[in-house]
Formats: C-alpha cells, sequence, structure tokens
C-alpha cells in the first residue's frame, strides 16, 4: 500500500469548492446563452405571424373577390377589406371606410421596403406591389423578414449587404 497510512480518501473542502465555481461559470455562460436564443425564437415567431397573416389576407381577397390591404407601422400592422364603397369596394384603402379586420402590435419594430407601407392584394390574390418586410434585430434569427412578390411570399433573413430578404 503506498501513500499516507493516516490520509483517508475523499475530497477536500478545496477540491469541492473548485468544482462549485466551475459549475457556477459554466451556468452563467449557458444562462446568457439561453437568453439570446430566447429572443432570436420571439422575433422568428412574429415573422411567421407576419407571414400567416399576409397569406391570410391573400386567401381572403380570392375567397371574397375583393381587395385586402395590410397598412405597415413602426409598432405593428393592420389589415384592412375593401367594403367602401358598397357592395365591393373601390380597389382603394380608406381607413376609415374600410373595415378592419385584423390590428397587431409588435414587440419588435418594423420596417418596410420597396417604397411602400402597405400591400394590396388584390381579388385574385397577386399583390399590386413587391417588397419585404421585416423585423430589425441584433439577434440574427433564422427568419426576420418576409419577402412579398406580385405572385407569392417567402420568409427569409435580411442580407444587409444586398439590402434584400434572402428566401430560406
Amino acid at each position: 500500500m503506498t501513500g499516507d497510512p493516516g490520509r483517508k480518501g475523499g475530497f477536500t473542502v478545496i477540491e469541492a469548492l473548485i468544482v462549485l465555481a466551475i459549475l457556477g461559470i459554466v451556468a452563467v455562460l449557458a444562462v446568457d446563452s439561453f437568453r439570446g436564443m430566447g429572443e432570436k425564437f420571439r422575433v422568428e415567431g412574429e415573422t411567421k405571424q407576419l407571414y400567416a397573416d399576409l397569406m391570410d389576407a391573400r386567401g381572403r381577397a380570392m375567397q371574397r373577390n375583393r381587395s385586402f390591404f395590410v397598412r405597415f407601422s413602426a409598432t405593428g400592422y393592420r389589415t384592412y377589406e375593401d367594403s367602401s364603397p358598397a357592395p365591393d369596394g373601390n380597389n382603394n384603402l380608406d381607413n376609415t371606410a374600410d373595415t378592419l379586420v385584423a390590428s397587431v402590435t409588435t414587440p419588435h419594430s418594423i420596417t418596410t421596403f420597396g417604397g411602400v407601407d402597405s400591400f394590396t392584394f388584390n381579388r385574385t390574390g397577386t399583390a399590386t406591389a413587391a417588397g419585404h418586410v421585416r423585423f430589425p434585430q441584433t439577434a440574427k434569427p433564422d427568419y426576420d423578414c418576409v419577402g412579398i412578390g406580385i405572385t407569392r411570399l417567402h420568409l427569409g433573413q435580411y442580407n444587409a449587404g444586398t439590402n434584400a430578404c434572402v428566401e430560406k
């Protein structure tokens, strides 16, 4: 038998404190990482909800055979049904006379590109203008913008170099 015959096996207090300190550092790093992931998931959730709402407006336009408008502000967006003048509207947004379908306030700010702050989906479901809508973020989520084409919508990630919503 080697070693000190009077010494018993086990951990010293210093060894236990070192292990606890290492575990504490790892826990702090993990919590900080999860906090950043939470922000990414929130932005992605808002982007996917915006995509669903735009698809809903497009589908309603085809179903009801009249134009639907989605107007954006820095803090949200509103969807209107072209109902004025009766019976089937005039293809122009009048937010005091047209029917408000949905109003959404977003926790993150919204930026539109393409020179328009509203998009119109006509009776055939096509958009009258193209552009993209994004949630400017530093969290770098996988999806932070919706590209709006004349005939289709897509989720994507904003590319500052090309100033475009790159489809994913």
